[in-house]
């Protein structure tokens, strides 16, 4: 007894199987292309996260600093001492802005920043002669200047929260 072998037929399901199977691998493959992404999209959330921390704790200084809260800026540092920016008693945003920049380390443990702004600085009158003491006893006795210039910082992620390493104020 002799069976015919219908080729066609096994032709036919031979293409369709393959056929079907090639949708299986992209939809394989995208699944792996999608766990891929995801892991990228966290590590581009972390990093926004992070610049918006950076950004917040220098907005949180300018707001200590113009009100003259100095345990509140010592908090801020990751070293208290290191706290204090000698003649500067008052910052402004730079309306122009668009200079502002913060980097962050590939480690994601460390940033830097620049940011322009408009400080008011106090410098103490010399030499300090009695009229001069007098002035300095009632509050007064400084020369005040407003200047442009940049504030650039460097930050360190202690325990999961930034903190302000150092801070210096260069006029421009």
């Amino acid at each position: 007894m002799k069976k015919t072998v219908n080729t066609a037929r096994r032709g036919f399901l031979w293409k369709a199987g393959a056929a079907l199977s090639a949708p299986l691998a992209v939809v394989a493959t995208r699944a792996q292309a999608h766990r891929g992404d995801d892991a990228a999209l966290a590590a581009r959330l972390a990093r926004l996260e992070d610049l918006n921390a950076i950004g917040e704790l220098n907005r949180r200084y300018a707001e200590h600093v113009n009100a003259g809260a100095h345990d509140e800026i010592a908090r801020l540092f990751i070293n208290p001492p290191h706290a204090r920016l000698p003649g500067v008693c008052r910052f402004a945003a730079e309306t122009l802005g668009g200079l502002d920049a913060i980097d962050i380390a590939v480690t994601g443990d460390r940033a830097t920043s620049r940011f322009v702004c408009i400080a008011q600085t106090e410098t103490p009158i010399e030499p300090v002669t009695p009229l001069v003491a007098m002035a300095l006893a009632q509050g007064g006795g400084v020369a005040k200047r407003t200047e442009h210039g940049v504030l650039e910082g460097a930050y360190v992620k202690h325990d999961g929260v930034w903190k302000i390493e150092r801070l210096v104020f260069r006029a421009s």
